[in-house]
């Protein structure tokens, strides 16, 4: 059997590069049709898919067409050979959201020369898998969806089990220092402790780093220096000079004001060395929110509502009331002035999550600005000069984001997500920006009950305005409903 699919596969392989030049709406539809024969069907038709299916668009305003819909298992996009496909993700994506009742599973963008794979009800932001089309006979495994006995799909960027496995670590961990330690120094030390395991594999600390102070630890006293050491150095404006820890640069004075020292014992040195095994470039920011629920107990969860919005459901939030009417009105503009006005009014644009838990929600709200911000930039680039793009200053940041939450775990572990979410929107987008120091949101995110006033709020509760809807232009834009 196996060999029979190679060969399939092999035969599409080498029709493609025969009789494919990549155009778009001449050949999608015959591409499509040989691919599915490729994977053992008699065709497309035969196996029940449907060519340019009628998706309604939002608000009934007009119809769009989705190249190919299996359902309940994949919608395939098709764009022009050498074309980009993360310029797509968001078609497929709205695409996606609409096709309702038996919605599939996966969505595939194609160029004629790689597959993109997503799973959108795991992981939204980054491809699953993404295949080239000549090793398709070997790498079959992330479209198995596609045979007529639908295979499991094997991904090799799965960030979803690599963040479920990682925030295992980081919360057995935190249990353990906070049985022992101040819960408060246990929460410090585990929030510092995630960032520093970030800044290594995306760039803000030398790789390794982190990794190897902690193979030099062989003694409780180790780890208090080392560590201690790292947490310090981070805190310190400037890059360190020299010893130890030269080269690290300051972060910010919010997270890494207090640095967290603690003598670790037992298995908890371990378990943060098995987090380092971890590539945390692919750790998605969810990992604050399992750490969460693993460090609250399971009666207090039920009590307060605790849990986390999945993607899909904020992006019904976040869609409507953020992308769609910004993005209606950057497609709008038609001038170099108008797309700057928009860039400045999108910079000036907040978000409030009156019950934010670890900052899912805005996150993903931040990370759609960051989007639209980029498309802005896109926009302007097509139709400015050198001189008018000397104007783009300022970008989209975390403080134009606030929230509140009952649990001041959650409100801590909601300024990291906003944190770490800058230096991922910097190269997702590849943004011109410093990733550090990183943003200080200690006046943005507040622990109290947002339904009822708390003098302890005070002057940072009403900028948030979290006593009512969050207006701009007069009209609602956005809050987190649970």
């Amino acid at each position: 059997m196996v060999g029979l699919r190679k060969k399939r596969l092999e035969t599409f392989v080498e029709w493609t590069t025969k009789r494919i030049t990549g155009d778009e709406k001449g050949e999608s539809q015959l591409f499509l049709d040989h691919l599915f024969r490729g994977f053992g069907h008699k065709g497309l038709k035969e196996a029940g898919a449907t060519l340019k299916m009628r998706i309604k668009k939002e608000d009934a305003k007009g119809t769009a067409f989705a190249d190919l819909v299996w359902k309940p298992y994949v919608l395939v996009e098709m764009k022009k050979r050498g074309e980009d496909l993360s310029k797509h993700y968001r078609q497929a994506c709205d695409y996606w959201t609409r096709l309702v009742p038996g919605r599939p599973q996966y969505v595939v963008l194609c160029n004629f020369d790689e597959f993109w794979v997503y799973d959108f009800n795991t992981q939204m932001d980054f491809p699953v898998d993404r295949v080239r089309i000549e090793d398709l006979p070997t790498r079959y495994g992330p479209l198995g969806f596609l045979f007529p006995t639908p295979l499991r799909p094997v991904f090799g960027d799965d960030h979803e089990e690599v963040t479920r496995a990682a925030a295992d670590n980081l919360a057995k961990c935190f249990n353990n220092l906070a049985k022992r330690v101040d819960r408060p120094l246990a929460q410090r030390f585990i929030l510092q402790m995630l960032v520093a395991l970030f800044a290594e594999d995306i760039g803000l600390l030398d790789q390794y780093f982190v990794t190897q102070l902690l193979d030099e630890c062989k003694s409780p006293a180790d780890s208090y220096d080392l560590l201690g050491g790292l947490f310090e150095a981070m805190n310190t404006p400037g890059k360190a000079p020299g010893g130890r820890f030269k080269g690290v640069d300051y972060f910010n004075g919010g997270l890494f004001s207090e640095p967290a020292r603690i003598e670790l014992v037992g298995d908890e040195l371990n378990q943060l060395k098995q987090a380092t095994k971890f590539d945390w470039s692919k750790v998605r920011p969810e990992i604050f929110g399992t750490i969460f629920e693993h460090s609250v107990d399971q009666k207090e969860r039920r009590a307060y509502g605790q849990h986390f919005t999945s993607h899909v459901d904020i992006m019904k939030i976040v869609g409507p009331t953020i992308v769609r009417p910004w993005r209606e009105l950057i497609d709008d503009a038609k001038s170099i002035k108008r797309l700057l006005e928009l860039r400045q009014r999108l910079t000036h644009l907040t978000v409030l999550d009156p019950a934010c838990g670890s900052g899912n929600f805005l996150y993903i709200a931040y990370r759609e600005m960051k989007r639209l911000e980029k498309s802005i930039f896109e926009r302007i680039s097509e139709i400015s000069t050198k001189e008018e793009t000397q104007q783009l200053i300022g970008f989209v940041t975390a403080n134009q984001f606030y929230g509140i939450d009952i649990n001041p775990l959650g409100i801590e572990l909601a300024k990291v997500t906003m944190m770490i979410a800058r230096k991922l929107a910097i190269d997702e987008l590849k943004m011109p920006e410093r990733p550090l120091p990183l943003d200080n949101l200690d006046s943005n995110f507040l622990a109290g009950d947002a339904l009822i006033k708390s003098e302890s709020m005070g002057l940072a509760g009403d900028r948030c305005n979290w006593r009512r809807p969050l207006l701009v232009d007069g009209k609602p834009v956005a809050m987190s409903l649970r």
